[in-house]
């Protein structure tokens, strides 16, 4: 019915595409003019007078035949005008001829309707091109457009897949540290108070750890006294006004520990925050946290969550003193147990492995050669280089969330390096890598022989 009523719409304003049609469009308009114009005139004939006289009067003041040819004109163009117009003229001229007239008919008006013929034919020819041309451009970018909708939307789809099959491998760990140390360069510690330089950094601490994670709507926000300032120093996203009641919230405040629904709240499906992280520098200090509302759950992984915990604890330290990854002293006990503890903490909690080397050289130009190896270290890497009550110097490598596998290239690569460096005359001795764990006793020895007591390790053991 549709598709009728387009054709008849069609038909009527601009004419019909069969030949026959047209011809008959265009004599029967011109007949029809041409019976108007011969109504157009009353013939008198007055025989009174000693000669008989004809008078022919025109009774219309408009010359309404030239309506009729003029359509056609317009509906098809010069030609059929034309055609329209001579043969409008010639039934005239045939009807005044027959009744003897011809000296009343006016060739005025048939040279006037020829030329308004003309000229609306070539009208309508130029503009029947340019609706040519339009259609065939409509035609064109509507085949186009309906090519790059079909396009997007398998590109998006695509997309969409790539997104959450990458989204759910992890961050690369070597290149958050190396952004956090750029972020160290670009604004350092001294000269500048502390609460200016954390408004300063802030903004950007947040979208890193927001790529790690992909968060849609978070905060940053500072900590002090133990409570939270409800006024974000950065968002993300359109982040709502804090709930300092939140339950989620205020477990991450006591426990200063990452609160996230994938392992803690999981049956709870009222929660107003997807992610609660403290950052928590290596000194137990909470300066400040991020609070995510809006959080792309495929992107919760272990690896990840592990990543992020690992990354804002290195913030947090990158915010308190300006130091990421320190290389530790050997009476920096204290220290290094921290970040061992952290390691074991995220093999317990996420279970992500951890690894370490312990370096030991038996003469002084091996010695020589631990700083060197420090110079190769990742930016994440710690590094303790420790005296023993026999007077023996090792140089333990903590590599956090790296594989066995991952440790053992590292070595093999260092130790390359620094035989090439030597030309092989020195050589170092290493132990490992070793699996951080609590069930690893081989590593338990390890670090005994560095004179670590129970307490230590039962630092290092127990849960926040």
């Amino acid at each position: 019915m549709n598709k009728s009523l387009k054709s008849l719409s069609r038909l009527l304003t601009r004419g019909s595409g069969q030949p026959l049609i047209v011809w008959v469009e265009t004599v029967v308009l011109a007949a029809i003019s041409s019976i108007i114009w011969m109504n157009s005139i009353e013939i008198y004939f007055d025989q009174s007078g000693p000669i008989p006289v004809f008078t022919v009067e025109n009774t219309s003041e408009f010359f309404w035949p030239l309506v009729f040819v003029v359509i056609v004109a317009l509906r098809y163009g010069f030609s059929m005008g034309f055609i329209s117009a001579i043969l409008s003229i010639v039934l005239t001229m045939s009807f005044f001829k027959y009744h003897n007239i011809t000296d009343y008919f006016s060739y005025y008006q048939a040279v006037g309707m020829l030329v308004v013929n003309m000229i609306a034919g070539e009208f309508r020819d130029v503009w029947e091109e340019r609706l040519h041309r339009n259609d065939l451009d409509y035609a064109f970018m509507k085949r186009k457009l309906s090519l790059f909708t079909q396009n997007y939307f398998m590109l998006r789809s695509s997309h969409d897949q790539l997104e959450q099959r990458m989204a759910g491998q992890a961050v690369s760990l070597r290149s958050s540290i190396s952004e956090l140390e750029n972020l160290n360069e670009k604004y350092p510690i001294l000269g500048v108070k502390p609460q200016d330089r954390i408004k300063s950094v802030a903004p950007h601490v947040l979208k890193l750890l927001a790529s790690i994670v992909v968060m849609e709507e978070a905060g940053i926000y500072r900590i002090e006294n133990g409570k939270i300032n409800p006024e974000p120093l950065s968002t993300i996203g359109k982040m709502p006004e804090l709930d300092l009641k939140d339950d989620m919230l205020n477990d991450m405040l006591e426990h200063r520990v990452l609160m996230s629904p994938v392992n803690l709240y999981e049956t709870d499906s009222t929660l107003k925050y997807q992610l609660c992280v403290p950052l928590v520098d290596t000194m137990g200090n909470m300066n400040a946290c991020v609070v995510v509302t809006q959080v792309k759950f495929f992107t919760l992984t272990s690896q990840n969550i592990a990543i992020l915990n690992l990354v804002s604890a290195y913030a947090a330290d990158m915010l308190a003193s300006g130091i990421i990854a320190p290389v530790i002293d050997s009476s920096e006990k204290d220290l290094f147990l921290s970040y061992l503890k952290k390691t074991f903490d995220e093999n317990k909690y996420h279970g992500q492995n951890s690894s370490i080397v312990f370096c030991r050289g038996y003469t002084k130009a091996a010695m020589e050669l631990f700083d060197r190896t420090i110079s190769l270290r990742r930016g994440a890497d710690i590094y303790w280089k420790r005296w023993t009550e026999n007077g023996e110097q090792v140089l333990v490598v903590l590599l956090p969330l790296t594989s066995l596998l991952q440790a053992q290239l590292y070595v093999d690569r260092v130790d390359r390096l620094m035989t090439k460096e030597s030309d092989g005359a020195i050589k170092l001795d290493f132990t490992g890598p070793m699996d951080v764990s609590v069930d690893n006793e081989q590593l338990i020895s390890e670090l005994k022989k560095l004179d670590l007591k129970d307490d230590d390790f039962s630092y290092c053991f127990k849960p926040d």
